[in-house]
C-alpha cells in the first residue's frame, strides 16, 4: 500500500519545485521569504484539521512524541531555507536532482546510527549518484552558483535525513494523522519564528509586501500542493521503509524537467528557459540517479 502513496507524491513535489523557483526569481526580495510565506499559507490550511478530526479515530500521543514531531517540522523548515537559497542559484530541475542526496544519505545514516550493514553494491550505487550529481553541476548553465547550489542541497538533504528518521519513530509511536498535524505545526511555528524575533527580517518582509499580497492565492495553492506532497510521502514512510519511500522520490527531477518544458509552451510565465539546455543529457542523468537510488533501497 505504501507504494501507491510513494508514486503519487513526486508530481506534486515537481509542481512545488517549479512554483517555488518562480517565486524566488520573480516575487521574493530574498529567497528565505519563501519560508515565511509558506508558513503563513500552511497556517491557513492547518485550520482544516479541527473539522476533519471528529470523523477519524485518533489518540493524542505522549508529550515526548509530540515534542519530536514538532522538532521534525522545524528540521523540515530548516531544510527548506537551504532549498530556497539553492533555487536562487540554479533552475528547479537541477535542485530537484540534488534532492536525491536524501535517499543516498539515508542508508549511511542507518549504518552509523542503527548499525545497519551496507553491501558492496550500496557503495557502488552511492558512487554513481555522486558522479551523476557532479555531472549535473558541470552542465549547470548558472556557472556562478553551481557549486553553491550543490553544497546548499547537500546541507538540506542531510537535515532532511534527520527529519525522516525522527518522523519514522514518531509515526511508530502515535496516530499518523495527529503526528502529521504536529509536524505541520512545527513547520509553521519554526518558519514564523524569524519574523517574530528579528527586526531586520520584519523590515525586509514588510518591504516585499506590495509584491507578496497579490500573490496570496498562489501561495495558498502552492502550500496546498506542498502539504499534499508531504502527506503522501509521510504516509508512505509510515507504511514502508525510509529508504524505499525516499527512493521513489528520485523521479521528482524527471517530472520537474518535463513539467517545466510543458509550462514553457502553455504557461510561459512559469516556465524556465534554462530547462531546455542539454535536456537530453539531464534526462539521462535523472535515469542514472533513479537507478542508483533504487539499488541503494
Amino acid at each position: 500500500m505504501w507504494l501507491y502513496y510513494a508514486l503519487l507524491g513526486p508530481p506534486f513535489w515537481a509542481l512545488v519545485n517549479i512554483l517555488d523557483s518562480h517565486c524566488v526569481g520573480n516575487v521574493f526580495d530574498r529567497p528565505w521569504i519563501g519560508v515565511i510565506t509558506g508558513s503563513l499559507a500552511t497556517a491557513v490550511i492547518l485550520l482544516v484539521f479541527p473539522f476533519v478530526l471528529p470523523y477519524m479515530e485518533w489518540q493524542l500521543p505522549d508529550w515526548p512524541i509530540i515534542a519530536l514531531a514538532l522538532l521534525s517540522g522545524a528540521l523540515i523548515q530548516l531544510a527548506q531555507a537551504f532549498y530556497f537559497q539553492a533555487l536562487e542559484e540554479t533552475e528547479a530541475g537541477i535542485v530537484a536532482a540534488y534532492e536525491n542526496f536524501t535517499p543516498t544519505l539515508l542508508p549511511l545514516a542507518s549504518y552509523f546510527l542503527m548499525g545497519d550493514e551496507l553491501e558492496l553494491w550500496h557503495y557502488i550505487a552511492i558512487g554513481v549518484l555522486i558522479i551523476a550529481s557532479l555531472c549535473f553541476c558541470l552542465i549547470d548553465i548558472s556557472r556562478n552558483g553551481k557549486w553553491d547550489s550543490i553544497f546548499l542541497m547537500l546541507m538540506a538533504s542531510s537535515i532532511q535525513v534527520a527529519a525522516i528518521l525522527l518522523e519514522k519513530y514518531v509515526f511508530e509511536n502515535g496516530t499518523f494523522i495527529i503526528c502529521f498535524m504536529f509536524i505541520i505545526i512545527g513547520v509553521v511555528f519554526s518558519g514564523l519564528l524569524p519574523l517574530v524575533l528579528s527586526p531586520q527580517v520584519r523590515t525586509t518582509f514588510s518591504n516585499n509586501l506590495p509584491k507578496l499580497t497579490p500573490m496570496a492565492p498562489l501561495f495558498i495553492g502552492l502550500e496546498f500542493a506542498n502539504v499534499v506532497a508531504l502527506y503522501l510521502s509521510q504516509k508512505a514512510l509510515d507504511l514502508g521503509s525510509p529508504a524505499l519511500s525516499a527512493a521513489m522520490e528520485t523521479t521528482v527531477p524527471g517530472y520537474t524537467f518535463l513539467l517545466t518544458i510543458l509550462l514553457l509552451y502553455f504557461k510561459h510565465h512559469y516556465g524556465d528557459e534554462d530547462a531546455r539546455y542539454k535536456i537530453r543529457t539531464k534526462m539521462v542523468l535523472v535515469g542514472i540517479m533513479t537507478a542508483g537510488v533504487m539499488q541503494i533501497a
